[in-house]
C-alpha cells in the first residue's frame, strides 16, 4: 500500500510540474532595427524574419532634415542566399524640412533573404542627386 501511495504521489508531482510549466513555447523570431543619416535625410527600418524567404512587419521611416529644396527617400535592400542584391522601390518623403513618412510592408524572395538593410538617398524630383547617401545593414537572417 505504501508503494502505491508513493508512486501516485510522484506521478501527481510530475503532472503538477507539467501543468504549471505548460507546453514548450517556440522562441520568438529575431527582428532587426537599423538607421542611417545623410546630409538632408534620415531613415530607419525594422522587420521580423518570418522564414528563409520572407520578412514581415517591415516598417520604413524617412525624415527630411534640411530645408534645401531636395527630399529624401528610403528603400529596403535585400541579399539572397547566393549573394545577389535586390533593391526594392524607393519611398519618398515630400513636405519639406521635418516632414516624416512611414511605410508598412513586407518582402518575399523565393531565392531567400539572407540579409536586409535600408538605403537613404536625396532626390530632386525623381533623380537621385547624392552619389553616396547612406545605408545600414541588419544582422543575418537567423533562419539560415
Amino acid at each position: 500500500m505504501r508503494r502505491t501511495v508513493a508512486a501516485l504521489g510522484a506521478g501527481a508531482a510530475v503532472l503538477t510540474v507539467m501543468a504549471v510549466a505548460g507546453p514548450a513555447q517556440a522562441a520568438p523570431i529575431e527582428g532587426s532595427e537599423v538607421n542611417c543619416s545623410t546630409t538632408g535625410g534620415y531613415g530607419s527600418g525594422s522587420w521580423i524574419w518570418s522564414s528563409k524567404t520572407k520578412i514581415t512587419s517591415v516598417a520604413l521611416k524617412g525624415k527630411d532634415t534640411k530645408a534645401d529644396g531636395y527630399h529624401p527617400a528610403i528603400r529596403l535592400v535585400t541579399v539572397t542566399s547566393a549573394g545577389n542584391v535586390r533593391y526594392w522601390s524607393w519611398h519618398h518623403v515630400y513636405g519639406g524640412k521635418d516632414a516624416t513618412e512611414t511605410w508598412n510592408t513586407s518582402a518575399e524572395d523565393s531565392n531567400g533573404i539572407k540579409r536586409a538593410s535600408i538605403e537613404v538617398g536625396i532626390f530632386n524630383g525623381s533623380s537621385k542627386v547624392d552619389s553616396l547617401g547612406c545605408g545600414s545593414a541588419g544582422p543575418l537572417n537567423p533562419q539560415f
